[in-house]
């Protein structure tokens, strides 16, 4: 029994640690596939994405480290790249993507602010509070059904693999007093991206990056067993920055995947995305 995570990001991006630091980690996590998804490049710069003069070193450091450690782990390289409605999305033209194992999909920014900027659903809560003022006149409602609109966007332009962290939003709507993840409006739009998902043969990331801190996971545990009715592909990953949380809250997310009724999670092999089964101390490699 064993682990694998493909969303994770090192010091390529906003990262807090070397590839190989976060290598050495996941072997004594007894992690057997891992893959790295560093924020990919935009034509703008962030703190936290990767500079598109940084990509080739990127790959170059990749490619060592997976030639270094070929007889203890299989290493996969991947990116995690930005849809920004009539913007930018996966099938950009600021670099080849025929070298990467596998690309997640995520929507950080919504619409543009009055100074050209655009509002970010995944920073701190002040700057997202301003956002949700200028934007939508404090409505979060709309804010977050416009979130998921530009999501299911996204899912039908396609060109990735995996779909990840489906309702980032909720991490800041939840601090909005208006916002209720419960309310019958939030679950139907998210059955609706759930069913667009679906339709379009993609896989869905559980993502555990919040499990210790806020005790969720993206998406909410509230929708496993639509996921699981929907018979969409999962994988589990922490959407790690530091070495120390690559397998964080794996065994409680695996446990509670498993009482929902899942058998199975999606894992790359040779180029394809395989079904193998697992219980809560890990993967049946």
């Amino acid at each position: 029994m064993s682990w694998s995570n493909y969303h994770s990001h090192c010091t390529f991006c906003d990262g807090r640690s070397t590839m190989e630091d976060f290598i050495k980690f996941a072997l004594a996590k007894n992690v057997r596939k891992y893959g790295f998804s560093s924020h990919a490049p935009l034509p703008f710069n962030t703190f936290w994405n990767m500079k598109l003069d940084d990509l080739d070193d990127y790959k170059n450091e990749f490619y060592r480290l997976k030639n270094k450690y070929s007889s203890q782990i299989d290493l996969y390289l991947g990116l995690e790249a930005d849809y920004i409605h009539d913007f930018i999305d996966i099938k950009n033209q600021l670099y080849n993507l025929d070298d990467f194992d596998y690309l997640i999909a995520s929507v950080h920014y919504m619409d543009r602010l009055p100074n050209g900027n655009f509002w970010t659903v995944d920073g701190n809560f002040t700057d997202f509070e301003g956002g949700l003022r200028t934007l939508f006149d404090g409505d979060i409602k709309l804010a977050v059904l416009r979130y998921f609109q530009i999501t299911m966007a996204m899912i039908q332009k396609g060109g990735f693999d995996m779909v990840g962290h489906l309702d980032k939003i909720a991490m800041n709507g939840s601090k909005c007093k208006e916002f209720d993840k419960t309310a019958s409006w939030y679950k139907q739009i998210v059955g609706e991206t759930l069913e667009q998902i679906k339709k379009h043969n993609l896989i869905l990331e559980i993502n555990t990056k919040s499990v210790n801190t806020l005790g969720i996971t993206f998406p909410d545990v509230q929708f496993y067993s639509l996921v699981h009715e929907l018979k969409i592909p999962i994988v589990v990953n922490s959407d790690c920055h530091y070495p120390s949380s690559i397998t964080e809250g794996f065994q409680l997310v695996y446990k509670n995947l498993q009482q929902t009724g899942f058998k199975t999670l999606s894992q790359l092999i040779k180029g394809n995305w395989t079904d193998f089964e697992f219980d809560e101390n890990g993967i049946k490699f």
